[in-house]
This record gives C-alpha cells, sequence and structure tokens, in this order.
C-alpha cells in the first residue's frame, strides 16, 4: 500500500499495468541485484547494491504489526490473480535490506489490498504523533499506483523508499563528475529524477556515516540546477543535494586526488556530464567479469583483469584495483599488501592498491570468492598522477556470488 490517495500521483494506471505485463512476460524468478536508496528524516539509512527475490508464503514476511506470514512476491499479490513468476518487488529489496543491515522494520498487512503499508524503517514511525509523514516508494525515479509488493523489478532497478514521500514535491538526482582534484572547482548538477527539471536552491553536502553535512557556507545550486564544488581532502567522497520540499539526492561519489603541482588551474568551472559514459574517457576497461551477474561459488571469478587504452602522448603510470565485499550487513576490503579481506567500518569507500603499470594486467585471487555482493573497480593513473573515473559497466562492475 503506498497511500495514493493522500496524494494525486501524476501516472496513467494503464501505463503502469503494461510496464508489469511486459516484465512479467520476461524477467526471471531467479535473485537479481538492484540499486536500493532508504532516504530517512533525518538521514541515509541505506544506499547501493542488493539481492533480492520475490518472498512467497512461506517462508513471507512476518512483523510485530502482522505476525502471520504473509507474501511479497508480485505474483500473489495485489489484482495480478496469479500470473507472472515469483519476482523481486520494491518492499522485498527493502525487508532484504532492512533484516541484513539491522534496521527496524515494521509494515501492517491489509487483507483488502493483498499488500503490506510500511509503518517504520529505522527510528522513522508513519503517521508519528499525526505528523502525516508516511513511507513511499519510486521505481526509476517513478511514482507507482500499486503497492510495494505488487511491482516487478528487473535488474538493475533504481528503487527509492522515503519517509515523508507524499509531503515532498522533489526526488532529487545529482550528477556530475566521477573524479576531482583536491583545490579545483567543479560543477554538479540537480535536477527532480521525476521530470528532469533543475532544481534550484538546492545545497550540496558530503554525506558521513549516513548524514549529508550542510551549513551556511555550503554550495547551492542556481537556477539552471549547478553548483559549484570545491574539495580539499583526498580520498573518496560521496556527496549529496538537499532542499527542504524534496528528498534527498542519489550519493555521488568522487575519487578525490592531488593534481599537478605545476598546474595553474584556472578557467571556468567543469559542466555537468549528460550521461556516466561522458565522465571520462574509457581507458580503464574491465575484463571477464559481467556487471550485475549472478555467480555460484564454483563459477565466480578468480582472476580479476582488465585493460588499459593509453591515449596517445600520454604514459601510463600505474594501474590499480579494489575489491569490496558486502554480507549480511558487514563490509569488507580486500587487502593487496595481506591477500585477505578485511572488515571495514564504512561501506563504499573503496580502497585501491596497486597491480603493476602494464597496459594488460591480471590478478589470482588467493581462494573462491565467499557469498555476498562484491564490487569490482579499475582506474589508471597517468603521467601526470591523475586516475581515470569509474565508469559502470566498465571501470566498476557490481556483482554476487551465491
Amino acid at each position: 500500500m503506498n497511500h495514493a490517495s493522500r496524494r494525486t500521483l501524476p501516472m496513467l494506471a494503464g501505463a503502469v499495468i503494461s510496464l508489469v505485463l511486459v516484465l512479467a512476460a520476461s524477467a526471471s524468478a531467479a535473485p537479481i541485484i538492484v540499486n536500493l536508496r532508504v532516504e530517512g528524516s533525518t538521514n541515509t539509512l541505506f544506499e547501493g547494491p542488493v539481492s533480492t527475490e520475490g518472498i512467497p508464503n512461506p517462508p513471507g514476511i512476518t512483523t510485530e504489526s502482522s505476525p502471520t506470514a504473509e507474501p511479497c512476491d508480485f505474483k500473489d499479490n495485489g489484482s495480478n490473480g496469479g500470473y507472472g513468476p515469483s519476482a523481486a518487488t520494491p518492499t522485498a529489496a527493502l525487508y532484504d535490506a532492512a533484516t541484513a543491515d539491522h534496521l527496524d522494520f515494521n509494515a501492517e498487512w491489509f487483507s483488502s489490498l493483498n499488500d503490506f503499508d510500511i509503518s517504520q524503517v529505522g527510528d522513522d514511525i508513519a503517521d508519528a504523533g499525526g505528523n502525516e509523514a508516511y513511507w513511499g516508494f519510486a521505481v526509476n525515479y517513478t511514482y507507482s499506483t500499486v503497492g510495494g509488493c505488487q511491482l516487478q523489478l528487473a535488474p538493475g532497478s533504481e528503487v527509492l523508499w522515503a519517509y515523508n514521500y507524499f509531503n515532498l514535491k522533489h526526488l532529487l538526482s545529482l550528477s556530475g563528475p566521477s573524479s576531482a582534484t583536491v583545490g579545483v572547482p567543479f560543477t554538479v548538477h540537480v535536477t527532480d529524477g521525476q521530470t528532469g527539471e533543475p532544481i534550484s536552491g538546492a545545497a550540496i553536502g558530503q554525506l558521513v556515516d549516513g548524514v549529508t553535512n550542510t551549513s551556511s557556507s555550503s554550495p547551492t545550486t542556481n537556477a539552471a540546477g549547478n553548483a559549484t564544488v570545491t574539495l580539499t581532502q583526498v580520498g573518496t567522497v560521496t556527496l549529496k543535494a538537499t532542499q527542504s520540499e524534496s528528498v534527498r539526492s542519489n550519493g555521488l561519489s568522487l575519487s578525490v586526488s592531488v593534481g599537478n603541482a605545476s598546474c595553474v588551474c584556472s578557467g571556468p568551472p567543469i559542466l555537468p556530464p549528460k550521461s556516466a559514459l561522458e565522465v571520462a574517457p574509457d581507458v580503464a576497461k574491465i575484463a571477464g567479469v559481467k556487471n550485475g551477474h549472478l555467480y555460484s561459488r564454483r563459477s565466480a571469478p578468480r582472476v580479476l583483469e582488465g585493460i588499459i587504452e593509453v591515449p596517445a602522448g600520454d604514459t601510463l603510470r600505474e594501474v590499480r584495483i579494489s575489491l569490496q565485499r558486502r554480507y549480511r550487513g558487514r563490509c569488507f576490503d580486500f587487502n593487496g599488501s595481506r591477500e585477505s579481506f578485511v572488515r571495514t567500518k564504512k561501506c563504499g569507500s573503496a580502497t585501491f592498491f596497486s597491480v603493476g603499470g602494464s597496459e594488460s594486467f591480471s590478478y589470482l585471487l588467493p581462494a573462491r570468492l565467499p557469498k555476498g555482493i562484491y564490487t569490482y573497480d579499475i582506474e589508471a593513473v597517468d603521467s601526470a598522477g591523475q586516475p581515470t573515473g569509474l565508469v559502470s559497466g566498465i571501470s566498476h562492475v557490481v556483482f554476487q556470488v551465491k
């Protein structure tokens, strides 16, 4: 249940039904990886890839408000009438992430709708004290007129759950480069993810432990939705956009490095890219690992490979890779010196290690990969010390070992 009655949603029901029918005919019932984001009232509760599938009954979902197990698998919910496979849904993805990350979760089953109404995630309780703030969701920045167990997800879907969803006007979308140089300004771009409309007055802050830190001096977007940002620290930085009338944006992760010290950096800010493929030249390419693929332990990649295409007139200084593992709410980085995974307190901060300076490389892992969701990144460092940016599906892949 998504409380559509509390707010008129700008989508024709027929379009949703058509989408569901197309997905029902094409998708499989196997686990898939989707990108899930959960935005609470004051912080980001979860953001990252999730392996999920439909939850039939049994085992079903049980909660404090609904102790009797009920399904959440698209096939058995809403008015579907039993057609289609038992497939992943937005509520199932939320339930899987909340369980894995030990977030408080509660939902009430409504037999009249054959669906759950989300009443709590983390510390945020629906309509707490009569505040009329409820949980709602969007898939690929699109409102849904059906419940969270009644929409079938496709691999790679962008699933957003947000508190106070129906009282906010915009779902912010933040775009920009994937790499930056300390002290050199660059431009980020903020739009309404539903319409593409530029959003003015959005503050750009850094995400630290789930909290987006902004102040009166934070960069804010102009009428064109652009803001100029200058970073002062080396490493991986995640930016988010916030605005009082909006659900906070996706996280934009940047690899920040020290540039050529002899360079006099001047000129206009870099304009935001039109697509992720325009962020950086495709010179670092992962080989042998399929983005979004589900591997068995036996078939999971044991050798990490890559190819570097060096532009004419440039030289390759170094190739660096990182491998991260997320399992049952815990995160691990592969340490190149120890040749083993090391537990990390914070997910999403890649730790790169060198694999030499060859344009073609392979790295043999010491053992088969255990179960989990993995992120494999590769970056090439040029003669000036500038690393290439991460491009989804090319130098940045996510896969699962089951």
